[in-house]
């Protein structure tokens, strides 16, 4: 994709906000943007009939009004309906579309709960923590008709904990974690959950180790970590436990391929 690309079309008005991002959207080319760079993010909530009375409203664009509510009513699907916006100002190259529709196709086959959950960690990953707890709340009210499993599950609480780490939302976190333990009962989660505990109740931390049948090496290697990381509650904006935290999902991934 070319580094710069000229507005074509008025501003609008009215912006076109979306909330899982909680971004105004001003321009055809900034919503193509935003397609082409937030993949995981579009679903019905985004890609429906709001959107085309605006595109039409906004810009007068009545010929791709009337393709985007046809994409809508025979449910072509997402790559048919970012397809007819990129089109209209010749956002990609055939080679940049082809590849991303093949990445949209890969993604519509996966199951809904995962996709809901997907989401939620592309939004932690980009720092939109409040969004991503969210979209994992939903994900766990959802019915896991593919039989997923009670790891998944558990994965949700994982990370939607991590997510509340980084609001230092400790004692939700904390909650968050335990219930993933209870799911998955893995030393990592265990580690995770303490650590939260330590974080928001450290008078109370070896009491809840010894609780949960933490080792003291296992306690000492906690300590070590958020002394490592600086943590303190009046530092929220520590870069360190920032890392730490961030190194939490990916660890989580690596070893359980959700």
């Amino acid at each position: 994709m070319s580094g710069y690309i000229l507005c074509q079309l008025k501003r609008a008005e009215i912006p076109y906000y979306i909330e899982n991002i909680s971004t105004n959207i001003y321009s055809i080319e900034e919503l193509c943007y935003y397609f082409y760079h937030n993949i995981y993010l579009l679903d019905e909530s985004i890609l429906n009939e709001h959107l085309c009375d605006w595109i039409r409203k906004e810009f007068g664009l009545e010929k791709l009004y009337r393709r985007l509510y046809k994409v809508l009513e025979e449910d072509m699907g997402t790559g048919e309906f970012i397809l007819a916006v990129f089109k209209e100002i010749n956002y990609l190259t055939h080679q940049e579309f082809k590849k991303l529709n093949e990445q949209i196709s890969l993604l519509e086959q996966q199951p809904k709960i995962l996709r809901e959950k997907k989401k939620g960690d592309y939004l932690v990953e980009n720092k939109m923590y409040v969004n991503a707890v969210k979209i994992y709340e939903n994900a766990l009210l959802k019915e896991d008709n593919e039989g997923l499993g009670e790891q998944f599950r558990g994965g949700i609480y994982h990370n939607m904990g991590c997510a509340y780490l980084h609001l230092f939302q400790f004692e939700e976190a904390a909650e968050c974690f335990l219930k993933a333990y209870q799911f998955l009962h893995t030393k990592q989660v265990l580690s995770h959950y303490l650590m939260a505990c330590c974080m928001g109740n450290p008078e109370e931390f070896s009491g809840i180790c010894n609780r949960m049948g933490a080792s003291p090496q296992m306690q000492e290697e906690i300590k070590e970590k958020l002394k490592e990381a600086g943590e303190t509650v009046e530092e929220p904006q520590n870069q360190e436990l920032g890392k730490c935290l961030e190194g939490f999902i990916k660890e989580y991934h690596r070893s359980t391929g959700f």
